[in-house]
């Protein structure tokens, strides 16, 4: 066996179901899955017994311990080379787990193999998806510890869009688990610091848009996920702090840069004044007011001067309206609407 793919999971029923799905169509055979029920209300075993031919491990835990502390669960259950996480709302093109392990392969010294997404909505009431576009992955350049990573250009970093080599994963200690939203960003920019990185330019998974997604909890307007995980990744309370492989001013970039684009997204929101008071309090509580404002004109500059490249959008040789029907068949497979 070469390959395990993790599938971490919190209820969500209907939605393992059309995961599961996605990999029974896998033209690669070669793997197990391990499903980590994180204290799930669902009956996620009964999901799990609709796929006799799928090889599937499922994992019950009493205790919910949070999207990444579960991830981690899944880790220390692999026994193979390769690992791929599938976070349970998205789902993978049948050549997905074929075309990511031969990359590995052919890259012996890889440490990830990052993959392209096409973001999608569900249509529930009128059986029907939309298609809003294809995210190319980013593969940085072998950095040295003097160089700054373009990290707002870094895309493709999610789970299901990557594959991981197993031991260096684990070297590393796997996902950070201090932090809530973007742990998997951060052991991408922290792999590529030490270890090359390979890719494959085409969509592997499809990136499912929805209301109860962590990813909508990140801005200001909501939790606030991603300004708290940024500062805290950069503080010293972070025990991984070194991996990520950033100067110091590199990391000091990024709080600023966290602090701007939250405080636009306050500045433009219907509840400005609530928002702007939230942001304030964040920004007091770790000391960056006095930095952003003395440093800001510093951090304009920086920004323009590292503006990212334009997105080459989805003008590509692949035809995207293949990859709508891959998707069409797996959510509207009659498993996944049994449930």
């Amino acid at each position: 066996m070469e390959l395990t793919v993790i599938i971490p999971i919190y209820n969500r029923a209907k939605m393992l179901a059309q995961a599961l799905e996605s990999l029974r169509q896998q033209t690669y055979k070669d793997f197990v899955v391990i499903v980590c029920d994180d204290a799930s209300k669902d009956n996620l075993q009964e999901v799990v017994d609709k796929f006799p031919d799928v090889k599937i491990e499922y994992h019950r835990y009493e205790a919910n311990a949070g999207q990444f502390k579960n991830a981690m669960r899944g880790l220390e259950l692999c026994q193979t080379p390769f690992v791929k996480y599938l976070d349970s709302d998205d789902l993978l093109f049948p050549e997905a787990l074929e075309k990511q392990v031969k990359a590995l392969q052919e890259m012996p010294n890889a440490a990830i193999c990052l993959g392209g997404m096409v973001s999608f909505e569900e249509l529930q009431e009128q059986n029907k998806i939309k298609v809003f576009d294809y995210t190319e992955p980013y593969s940085p350049e072998p950095r040295t510890e003097r160089q700054w990573a373009k990290l707002e250009e870094y895309r493709g970093s999610n789970p299901s869009a990557c594959m991981y080599r197993t031991e260096l994963f684990r070297n590393l200690g796997g996902f950070n688990t201090g932090l809530v939203g973007i742990a998997d960003w951060e052991i991408c920019v922290a792999l590529s610091s030490k270890y090359l990185v390979t890719a494959v330019n085409e969509p592997v998974c499809a990136y499912r848009l929805h209301t109860a997604q962590i990813t909508q909890n990140y801005s200001v307007n909501s939790d606030a996920v991603l300004i708290k995980d940024v500062f805290w990744m950069t503080s010293n309370a972070n025990p991984y702090r070194e991996r990520l492989g950033l100067p110091s001013a590199q990391q000091f970039f990024m709080r600023l840069d966290v602090c701007w684009r939250e405080l636009r997204i306050a500045l433009v929101s219907n509840q400005k004044i609530l928002l702007i008071k939230k942001w304030w309090e964040i920004v007091l509580l770790n000391k960056m007011l006095l930095p952003f404002i003395f440093n800001f004109p510093w951090f304009v500059f920086l920004k323009l001067l590292r503006k990212p490249k334009s997105p080459t959008g989805i003008s590509h040789a692949f035809n995207l309206e293949k990859y709508k029907t891959s998707i069409c068949s797996v959510l509207f497979n009659e498993r996944a609407i049994s449930l």
